[in-house]
């Protein structure tokens, strides 16, 4: 039988279940969404119907049910690819190769894992049931991909969808060195420029000496560079997307920088201009063989190999960079390894760390004014120190100069 309330009716039912009803602000009478197993439970239901009448916002339960069922909809179909994929084509501040690297990502190590689950059903199990699948293979890959999975999770906390991220596989985004970079002495670094083609001689000294980025040598213009004050201005770097070359600004502030030149920079530029003249101020100072921006697989040439033709064996030998450090005795040696010498033989001529930060380039984004400070006289100072090296006990003789 009905009870007798001010708010609504509760009645038993003949399976002694207890149906609740009421008449809401519409005129129309409402069900519970079910029948209640005890009459506290009835009068729960009803006592919450009230307050959001009392508080103005009730909607009919038929509606709101409707309503909870098209949220469902909605978070069934914001799966991880979906919104990945929205993640990426919002982040309009990454250059070409960045978002390249990114999408590689995705495309080949997360989206076939996470694909098509719900973002937040991602837990943190999940997560690293994934990045324990690669075992010992691939560490570089993962990091970069755990790197773009943590990313994402947080910008899915941010649109409050999740309310804290699953990424929480302490140092995931970090590989171990596989390698110890190789530090060239000078006269190891003047033997290695002696050893490249010609026109790549200057270069070599440039990347051993003042430490620039292979991206930021290449995409050097003849206005970047003055020979007369010694200096450099770093404004630009070579990029890579979708297998074509371009140039633009550096990653970061503390990348757009002067560097000062040590004279036997100077001087292996004045010949280099001299042997590969550059008819305009806009001209690249190392080109490629078609005139665009040098390749790194140019730089390199190719190792030592044999070729078959008719029947016989040609052994081809290496040229390029492959040879030059094969020359110096140092056949693992890699281009990079020549930013890391610069940083050394700086260290050597006096400079402090947060000076070779500045004189590097090597910063982040939210450290950039902290390395900004270093100044340009004690950067010269630094390249002066270099040159009195070279000058000093291994006697090396610069370019241009006489017997």
């Amino acid at each position: 039988m009905a009870g007798k309330r001010s708010f609504g009716q509760i009645t038993r039912l003949p399976s002694k279940r207890y149906r609740a009803r009421y008449t809401g602000p519409d005129q129309a009478l409402h069900n519970g969404p079910r029948t209640f197993q005890t009459r506290v439970d009835a009068e729960a239901w009803l006592a919450d119907e009230r307050r959001l009448i009392s508080a103005g916002t009730w909607s009919s339960p038929a509606a709101r049910q409707e309503a909870r069922k098209r949220a469902e909809e909605a978070r069934l179909a914001r799966v991880f690819e979906d919104y990945a994929h929205s993640w990426l084509d919002s982040r309009h501040d990454v250059r070409p190769s960045t978002r390249a690297s990114y999408s590689a990502s995705l495309t080949h190590h997360l989206v076939p894992w996470f694909g098509r689950t719900p973002v937040d059903e991602i837990t943190s199990d999940d997560v690293r049931a994934w990045y324990a699948s690669y075992g010992y293979r691939t560490p570089t890959a993962r990091a970069h991909a755990y790197a773009v999975l943590t990313a994402v999770m947080a910008r899915a906390v941010d649109d409050e969808l999740i309310v804290r991220t699953p990424c929480r596989v302490k140092s995931g985004g970090r590989t171990k060195v596989v390698r110890e970079p190789e530090v060239l002495t000078l006269s190891e670094l003047f033997a290695l420029a002696d050893a490249m083609p010609r026109q790549h001689r200057a270069l070599t000294l440039m990347a051993g000496l003042c430490g620039l980025r292979f991206g930021e040598a290449v995409a050097l213009r003849l206005r970047d560079v003055d020979l007369e004050r010694g200096i450099i201005d770093v404004t630009r770097t070579a990029v890579r997307a979708d297998g074509s070359k371009a140039s633009g600004p550096p990653k970061s502030e503390a990348g757009r920088r002067t560097v000062a030149m040590p004279r036997a920079v100077v001087d292996a530029l004045r010949v280099h201009l001299a042997e590969y003249p550059v008819t305009t101020r806009d001209a690249l100072l190392f080109p490629g063989r078609d005139g665009s921006l040098l390749a790194h697989s140019s730089l390199y040439g190719l190792p030592a190999r044999e070729e078959r033709r008719d029947g016989r064996v040609y052994r081809k030998e290496p040229f390029g960079f492959m040879r030059a450090r094969l020359v110096i005795g140092k056949p693992g040696l890699h281009w990079h390894d020549l930013r890391r010498t610069a940083a050394t033989l700086g260290a050597q001529a006096g400079a402090t760390v947060r000076e070779m930060q500045s004189r590097l380039g090597h910063s982040t984004p939210q450290m950039a004014l902290y390395y900004q400070s270093a100044t340009a006289e004690r950067d010269r100072t630094i390249a002066d120190r270099l040159q009195a090296q070279i000058d000093g006990p291994i006697g090396i003789k610069n370019p241009g100069e006489g017997p």
